[in-house]
């Protein structure tokens, strides 16, 4: 391990913010992990685990500790005439490992490709895109238990996945440190194609019977085209969830706005775009500050250069409020606010 004090967590949080830890700790192997528990009592003091800092926005310097896994290993576990099992460990870049299994024509997190963070984060979130979940095809997760200062597992039932959310994300949250994830994934793809902007790029390019990699490059170059890159401009993706409401609010929408976009989940709630709502109250490229809306893309917060962590949350706080006055829904915050 490599320890850090007083540390900059600018180049850890794609919003590009510079606020600072009291102490940063490089965790280069997973075993590590217990001698400094051991070392730091982490159960008693405040920390954070932080790959990327993809999903996060700072507000204030952290008083704490910050764990950053650097270990990022993958190895196949076993493997049958249908499944491939591979564990990854938590500092492995995730559209690195994604692009790996394009490339082998392994199947099951294609469409999962160019979103940022590590692989140790994606169950947290339950990353998801384009009709798939991480939860589709996670076997097992593997953590350390800080309280009771054990390694444990836990399989994919006991980490109780719902949209954008897990146990890790809920009542083990600031209690675990994610070591690696063990993946069941097809050796005969079955692409999955629900999504209209998949099916109209794969017709256009008159696609009839697409591979796993031509789905995956249609949604890199959807994604590319919607979403500006971190590297460029300072922002941490959808800052909102899409959110869930039930059949018969969606019915009194509809009877008002009879273009709504929408998703069944199931007979009684319906999912629908943020950024429609976003847009619909005339939030799409509003810039307030050093912060906006992306212009392409309006569930995107982004920095113009110079915000601050509170200036971020406080416009997202105002479009919250608009669209809770104007259509009566309250939008979750799909970033982690610390």
């Amino acid at each position: 391990m490599k320890v850090y004090n007083n540390f900059s967590l600018k180049y850890f949080n794609t919003f590009g913010l510079n606020y600072t830890c009291e102490t940063f700790i490089e965790v280069e192997y997973a075993e590590e992990i217990y001698s400094i528990n051991k070392k730091y009592n982490l159960s008693q003091k405040k920390f954070l685990v932080l790959g990327e800092g993809s999903n996060i926005l700072f507000t204030k310097d952290f008083d704490g500790i910050v764990l950053h896994p650097s270990f990022n290993n993958f190895t196949v576990e076993q493997e049958d005439s249908e499944h491939i099992y591979i564990k990854i460990e938590a500092g492995k870049n995730w559209d690195e490992f994604v692009r790996y299994t394009v490339e082998k024509n392994i199947g099951g997190i294609e469409n999962l490709i160019s979103i940022p963070g590590l692989v140790g984060a994606a169950p947290i979130q339950n990353i998801g895109a384009y009709g798939q979940e991480i939860k589709d095809t996670i076997s097992f997760v593997h953590f350390f238990d800080f309280e009771k200062n054990v390694f444990r597992v836990y399989d994919n039932r006991q980490c109780s996945f719902g949209y954008r959310d897990s146990i890790f994300k809920n009542r083990l949250k600031n209690k675990i440190f994610i070591t690696s994830i063990e993946l069941k994934l097809d050796k005969n793809p079955k692409p999955v194609l629900d999504y209209y902007d998949v099916k109209n790029e794969l017709m256009k390019n008159g696609i009839k019977n697409p591979t796993i990699k031509d789905i995956s490059n249609i949604i890199s170059k959807i994604r590319e085209n919607k979403l500006p890159s971190p590297r460029m401009i300072g922002n941490a993706g959808s800052f909102f969830k899409n959110p869930i409401i039930d059949k018969n609010k969606f019915e009194a929408l509809k009877r008002i706005y009879s273009n709504i976009p929408f998703f069944y989940l199931n007979e009684n709630k319906v999912k629908i775009p943020a950024a429609w709502l976003i847009e619909k109250i005339g939030y799409k490229g509003k810039v307030n500050g050093n912060v906006a809306t992306y212009h392409k893309q309006p569930l995107v917060l982004i920095n113009l250069g110079n915000a601050s962590g509170n200036e971020i949350l406080d416009f997202a706080n105002e479009i919250k409020n608009e669209i809770l006055n104007q259509f009566d829904i309250d939008l979750e915050l799909e970033v982690n606010v610390v």
